[in-house]
């Protein structure tokens, strides 16, 4: 708050009295613009409850509407029950459907494949030969497997002996070229 405010008003001059502004009158209509208004106003009140009416209306069919889903949708679920569960006479009884049990086929095996040989020489019976079915091979054990360093070794060695071959064919060749042509 300022200063100003909280002081009293010290002079009495008129001059300064009249610089303050009076609340203004309340405007004045005339007859012809109240008739209008009042035309107005009730024209609004009227679309109003119009207006309150048709959404009232709207509520309460889109609440029957959705009874009616709800109850269709119950319905369908009841009957989806009795059918699967029983069936029901007009007088109330319980009619059980009976229930078929159908066995498991059962896998057939596949059969052994019999080689007869055909020596008739000491054996008067053919002898029987069951051909085994082919297994998977086993997987390899991690821990059997050489490490990196292990490998690099290997690929190391393979390269010197590589290298070692080649020298000594190339002096076996040297050596049988002096052989031949003597210097």
């Amino acid at each position: 708050m300022s200063d100003l405010e909280n002081k009293p008003i010290e002079s009495t001059d008129y001059d300064e009295l009249e610089a303050i502004p009076e609340e203004k009158p309340k405007r004045i209509m005339s007859e012809k613009q109240l008739a209008n208004l009042a035309r107005a106003r009730e024209k609004a009140k009227v679309t109003l409850t119009e207006k309150k009416k048709r959404s009232t209306t709207l509520k309460q069919q889109e609440r029957k509407l959705r009874e009616l889903k709800l109850k269709e949708k119950e319905d369908r679920i009841q009957a989806e029950l009795n059918t699967i569960q029983h069936t029901v006479n007009i007088d109330g009884d319980v009619e059980d459907e009976p229930v078929v049990y159908k066995k498991k086929p059962r896998k057939k095996k596949p059969p052994k494949v019999v080689y007869y040989s055909s020596s008739e020489d000491d054996e008067p019976e053919p002898e029987i030969i069951y051909k085994k079915k082919a297994r998977k091979p086993k997987r390899a054990n991690f821990q059997s497997m050489p490490t990196m360093e292990e490998a690099d070794k290997k690929v190391e060695d393979a390269a010197i002996e590589k290298k070692y071959n080649d020298e000594l064919i190339r002096m076996r060749r040297q050596y049988m070229m002096d052989q031949v042509f003597p210097k």
